[in-house]
């Protein structure tokens, strides 16, 4: 598959998700297009790599589970002021393993001025205790 039809059909799943309920916050995460851009492209408009691009990407289908079971907030941040934004904003990390593989994945949300809670990335982390021990 080209990297174009795997951005194409990762574009078509994320527009579909719309929301999600994340208990461990009590409100709604909504699925905007700031959040499938910010997986493209670091701040400002620099393009992230093809190959960070597909990483980041193909761990979409791990950031719904995240939502949806973590049990706490690993880290939030307090409403912080932007200059580029004009407003203030706060973000969330929720960490939780989840897949078939047991990965520990990291998924943050962000919430601008008193607007929605929004996905803005995500990431695996790298951590032993997902792994099977060795005999």
């Amino acid at each position: 598959m080209s990297f174009k039809e795997f951005l194409k059909e990762k574009r078509a799943w994320y527009k579909t998700v719309k929301s999600v309920y994340c208990p461990i916050l009590g409100e709604y995460v909504v699925f905007n297009s700031k959040g499938f851009s910010h997986l493209r492209y670091k701040s400002g408009s620099h393009e992230r790599s093809k190959k960070n691009q597909m990483y980041k990407l193909g761990l979409l289908p791990l950031v719904i589970p995240v939502i949806k079971i973590a049990r706490k907030i690993h880290e939030y941040k307090k409403e912080q002021y932007s200059k580029p934004l004009g407003k203030y904003y706060e973000i969330w990390e929720l960490r939780e393993i989840v897949g078939q593989q047991n990965t520990l994945v990291s998924v943050v949300l962000r919430r601008i001025g008193n607007g929605s809670i929004t996905f803005l990335s995500v990431w695996k982390k790298k951590d032993k205790q997902t792994k099977k021990p060795s005999i």
